[in-house]
C-alpha cells in the first residue's frame, strides 16, 4: 500500500506506543521518613506499591533499640528490606521481624511485593 507523503512524515515523527524503557524521574528514588508521635514508639503506615517498584521509608534509631516491623496487604504479598546505616541488608523479604538495632543513624525500610501490586499497612515501633 502507498501512503501519501504527510502520512510517511508523521509516522517518522511519532514514536512506538510500546516501550519498555521508563523516563528517568519515574525512577528515581523517594523517600519518606518515619516520624513517631511525642510520647509514642509506634507508627502505622499505609500505603500502596505497583509491581516492580519500591517505597522507601528511613527511620533515625541508636544502636541497642529494639525495632520491631509488621506489614500486612489485602493480596497477601507485600514484604520489606531493611538496611542498616552501614548499607548492610539485615533483613530481606520478610512480613514480619524484630530485633536488636546494631548501629546508630537511619534505617532504611524498602517495601516491595512478591507478585502484583499490593496496598498495605505497615506498624513500626522503636523501644
Amino acid at each position: 500500500m502507498i501512503f501519501p507523503a504527510s502520512v510517511k512524515a508523521i509516522s517518522s515523527i511519532v514514536s512506538s506506543p510500546v516501550t519498555s524503557e521508563k523516563p528517568a524521574v519515574l525512577m528515581a528514588k523517594v523517600q519518606q521518613r518515619i516520624q513517631f508521635k511525642k510520647g509514642t514508639h509506634l507508627a502505622e503506615i499505609k500505603g500502596g506499591v505497583a509491581r516492580g517498584t519500591v517505597n522507601t521509608y528511613l527511620i533515625k534509631a541508636k544502636k541497642g533499640q529494639k525495632m520491631k516491623i509488621e506489614i500486612q496487604s489485602l493480596e497477601k504479598n507485600a514484604v520489606f528490606n531493611i538496611i542498616d546505616p552501614k548499607t548492610k541488608t539485615i533483613v530481606k523479604e520478610s512480613k514480619s521481624w524484630s530485633g536488636e538495632l546494631s548501629h546508630t543513624g537511619d534505617y532504611e525500610i524498602a517495601v516491595g511485593t512478591e507478585r502484583g501490586g499490593a496496598s498495605y499497612t505497615m506498624s513500626v515501633s522503636v523501644k
